[in-house]
């Protein structure tokens, strides 16, 4: 069940609907850590908020955990690009403040989740699905209270799918980032997605803000 699951979630990325938004700018500061997360989950953030515009209009606040945890073996196959980030551990906390579309256009409500990594199998089930296999999962945070603890597939897939209300979890694509960050930055990757470019520690990440694959 969780390969069907998982060959839906994430498709070739040749085939995108380009991103809507025009202009995108990031601002930092004036909104506070949501008060559903847990104190221990807010110890594990950074408390510098990171607010994404499109088009002159908040769509994301994102608030980075202070670190990754680093995988015991860095996962060096084919299509991934951040092995070195343990799968299942959490990268971040989002809060959209409007009804958000993740990467397979599944709505996502307004409110906030917990941003867990994962890695698409390469399994019979999977081979040539997509280029990238890194994503982000979208976790309620009353599925998700301990950011010590890297979560196992079957929890990734059960939580994230309280965000949806679907048989699809929430997702966040990944997109690799090659230039050096020393500071957020947004730009539209080579598939024309609105995408976020954060540091954790040496860990660079490209998270797709705006932009879908093949439904």
């Amino acid at each position: 069940m969780f390969g069907r699951i998982l060959l839906s979630l994430l498709i070739t990325p040749t085939l995108i609907v380009a991103a809507v938004a025009d202009e995108g700018a990031l601002q930092k500061g004036g909104v506070e850590l949501p008060a559903e997360l847990g104190d221990s989950m807010k110890a594990a953030l950074n408390p510098e908020v990171i607010t994404v515009q499109l088009d002159g209009k908040p769509v994301a606040h994102v608030w980075l955990a202070k670190e990754t945890q680093k995988a015991e073996a860095v996962n060096s196959e084919l299509g991934v690009s951040f092995g070195a980030v343990a799968e299942g551990s959490l990268v971040g906390v989002v809060v959209f403040p409007e009804q958000w579309s993740d990467y397979k256009k599944n709505p996502i409500g307004v409110g906030t989740y917990t941003m867990r990594y994962a890695v698409m199998p390469a399994d019979g089930n999977h081979m040539g699905v997509a280029t990238f296999r890194d994503f982000l999962l979208l976790l309620p945070p009353s599925a998700d209270s301990d950011p010590s603890k890297a979560l196992g597939l079957a929890e990734l897939l059960i939580g994230s799918g309280e965000a949806t209300g679907v048989v699809h979890p929430g997702v966040l694509a990944l997109y690799p980032i090659w230039d050096e960050v020393s500071e957020p930055t947004l730009s539209k990757n080579d598939l024309d997605q609105w995408t976020l470019a954060v540091k954790i520690g040496s860990q660079i990440l490209g998270l797709v803000i705006s932009g879908h694959g093949e439904i």
